[in-house]
């Protein structure tokens, strides 16, 4: 009987065997191979999969930060990572610590299971757990040095005999063993292909900065970039002005720039050059491209008929100027091109590199430079008698001017300052009274509602009173309940019906007493119901009854996450908690003002002319506000006089600044002016704001720290 058990079980070894043999065969050829990346792991999953019948498959390779991401997945939407809550959490966890464990080693993990057996891994937040209905692989794909750089993950039905899996988890391991040595194959041969391009790419480029005849250097670049790409033909055009001038055609000694070849050449140069993009032509004409561009194609396939075209602009980085047409041009053809263009293209991509410098440089010698300027210059020279006395004249003359216009062109004064974005309205959240913290209910950048429970607290002193109070009220009205059945069910002496009367008002006044103080108790410091010494911290409520000028709104929390940290901690009720801030009213900049700057201010405030105005008639000074997320716009705010502090204070937040500050606020919200996106209002984001103090002289508003230094140490010394 157990021999027929056992059939089945001896057939679907006998099935994987040959299927597992097959499978090494095929992946050994495939580990030789020269295929990309992308289409190696297409092909090898498929063969890893197909051997043990595994459901799904997954290759993670590691990106140059340091994360583990998809190279190649099959099915991995259908074992159900999402299917029950933190499932791919749990996921990411299991390959993390698989990844990180040292040495590497295989790691199988069954249904509904955590991971086990892997040392030297800090844990995470989450429990490494397989939370699939499969059995879940994993083998490590590592390089020469033996670490890992990638991992191969199947999972696998678990109805088969759990024997069978230590046998899947061998097999596991040696298809990721050559996906380790497909990886070393191809670095060898990068390695030995690198280093030839690399010689051929510097004797390039040491041929064409060789000279600046633009002639030559185009000739050097069609015959050199010729056989450097490896194709047909590869022709230079040069723009001289507006008009593009065909300069070299690879294994022609002269242009001959009347024929018809050439004549409709040079009319695809300037239609692709005004274009401003690459034309890519592989057998068919893209319906896209521009009228013109399109044209001039067709004209151009009507005499010559390669298989692939490639006209690129060639722009040097001195060409500042994007609006106008690169400067050179370069045609690439291929009459029998290879299935892949994709390296010829690169090739060519490295060609245009190194002689856009070469082609700008020798059609920049070409023009004539200035000619209208520097022959009146000559004659002024020969006038004044000589290089040096022309020399001694232009530097007088720019000092004269220079020091005119320093003195004499208003210019803005602007004063820096550092600051920090944040919500007008910021408040602390605080616990009502010593505790020890047991849990956080928000997290940081949670939304939280005004008088919401933040943070669940314990007090054994809290615990304690409210324990006795209980017992007391209890035992209070135990004793009324009872003197209240003796007087029904008992016909006593009068005497002692009042005595009992007496007893009962008695502790009837203890039952009030302490219900109040636990209701007190209760009240005061958020007790949570039915869990003695256990205490919640607030939200602070908003203040409905004054006067503020905007809607109020939920707050956002804006600490870090301290949560680690103040968990299990006993904490005062004098100690901040939770930042709060109120995100949806308006927004400020608190600004802390060297005080070697708040001169500039003040004067600027005092002066007519030197300040604006708002329609209520108060002073204000125009911010320029440059937010660290984003460093390339600036916008608008006002410094008011009334938001600027009276004096100044030590810099406690900057250990390495030992001046003192002035503290003040900029208003950003302002009806009239541009308003800082809602996207980059992230509480806490430094701030850099220019004050505008007035207009000054050009010079003092360059270089008044310079002014003023000199004047502190030089001449008020004196």
């Amino acid at each position: 009987m157990s021999k027929i058990e056992n059939a089945p079980e001896q057939s679907a070894k006998n099935k994987f065997s040959r299927q597992i043999d097959s499978a090494f065969e095929e992946a050994s050829k495939l580990a030789g191979s020269s295929f990309a990346p992308t289409e190696f792991y297409e092909k090898f999953l498929n063969i890893a999969m197909g051997a043990i019948d595994a459901p799904a498959g997954v290759v993670w390779l590691r990106t140059p930060q340091g994360f583990l991401q998809i190279a190649c997945q099959l099915n991995l939407d259908k074992v159900g990572l999402d299917a029950k809550r933190g499932g791919r959490q749990c996921h990411n966890e299991i390959l993390r610590q698989v990844f990180q464990a040292t040495p590497a080693r295989p790691v199988m993990v069954e249904p509904q299971g955590r991971l086990t057996g892997v040392t030297n891994t800090e844990p995470g937040s989450v429990p490494a757990a397989n939370l699939t209905d499969y059995y879940t692989l994993f083998a490590p794909i590592v390089n020469q040095e033996k670490q890992p750089f990638g991992l191969l993950e199947l999972f696998h039905d678990p109805a088969l005999d759990p024997r069978m899996y230590q046998t899947f988890l061998q097999y596991t391991t040696q298809m990721a063993g050559y996906a380790s040595q497909y990886h070393q194959f191809s670095n060898a041969r990068q390695s030995a292909g690198l280093e030839k391009v690399f010689a051929q790419v510097e004797a390039f480029a040491k041929q064409v900065h060789s000279s600046l005849n633009p002639t030559e250097v185009a000739y050097h670049v069609a015959n050199e970039g010729r056989r450097l790409i490896e194709c047909d033909r590869l022709c230079v055009g040069v723009r001289h002005g507006k008009k593009v001038t065909v300069e070299a055609v690879s294994g022609a000694d002269v242009v001959e720039k009347a024929s018809t070849h050439v004549r409709r050449m040079k009319n695809l140069f300037d239609a692709v050059l005004k274009f401003g993009d690459r034309l890519v032509y592989k057998g068919e004409k893209d319906e896209g491209l521009p009228p013109d561009v399109s044209h001039a194609l067709d004209e151009y396939l009507s005499e010559s008929q390669p298989k692939l075209l490639v006209v690129t602009p060639v722009r040097d980085d001195r060409e500042k100027d994007n609006g106008r047409p690169a400067r050179s041009v370069l045609l690439m053809e291929s009459f029998n091109p290879p299935e892949k263009i994709e390296p010829l293209i690169q090739k060519l991509d490295l060609v245009t590199k190194h002689a856009a410098g070469a082609l700008y440089n020798a059609a920049e010698m070409k023009r004539v430079p200035f000619g209208f300027i520097w022959r009146p210059l000559g004659k002024i020279q020969e006038g004044l008698g000589g290089k040096n006395r022309f020399y001694i004249a232009l530097g007088v003359a720019a000092v004269a001017i220079l020091a005119a216009v320093m003195v004499l062109v208003p210019y803005p004064l602007k004063v820096e300052a550092k600051g920090e974005f944040l919500p007008q309205v910021v408040v602390q959240a605080y616990a009502p009274t010593e505790g020890e913290v047991r849990d956080f209910l928000y997290k940081p950048g949670d939304r939280v509602k005004p008088n919401a429970k933040l943070i669940s607290l314990f007090s054994p002193t809290f615990q304690e009173k409210y324990m006795k109070a209980s017992g007391e009220l209890m035992a209070a009205q135990g004793k009324v309940d009872g003197y209240r059945t003796v007087l029904a069910q008992k016909s006593l002496p009068a005497n002692d019906e009042l005595n009992l009367r007496r007893e009962i008002a008695k502790e009837s006044a203890t039952v009030e007493s302490q219900r109040a103080f636990i209701k007190q108790l209760t009240e005061i410091y958020n007790m949570v119901p039915g869990k003695p010494g256990e205490f919640n911290a607030l939200a602070p409520r908003i203040d409905l009854d004054r006067s503020i000028p905007f809607q109020v709104g939920d707050y956002l929390v804006l600490n870090s996450d301290n949560r680690d940290q103040l968990k299990g901690r006993t904490v005062k009720p004098n100690e901040p908690l939770m930042r709060l801030g109120m995100v949806d009213g308006p927004w400020r900049v608190e600004l802390k003002i060297p005080q070697r700057n708040i001169g500039h201010i003040a004067h600027a405030l005092a002066t007519e002319g030197m300040h604006n105005k708002d329609k209520d008639g108060k002073k204000y000074l125009d911010v320029d506000v440059l937010l660290a997320s984003e460093t390339d716009t600036s916008y608008p705010g006002r410094l008011y006089q009334e938001d600027l502090a009276a004096e100044a204070v030590p810099n406690k937040d900057d250990h390495n600044e030992s001046e003192p500050v002035v503290q003040a606020y900029v208003r950003v919200d302002q009806e009239d002016g541009r308003r800082i996106p809602l996207e980059l209002r992230k509480a806490g984001v430094e701030a850099r704001t220019r004050v505008r103090c007035g207009p000054q002289p050009l010079g003092y508003s360059l270089f008044h720290g310079v002014w003023e230094w000199f004047y502190e140490k030089v001449v008020f010394f004196f």
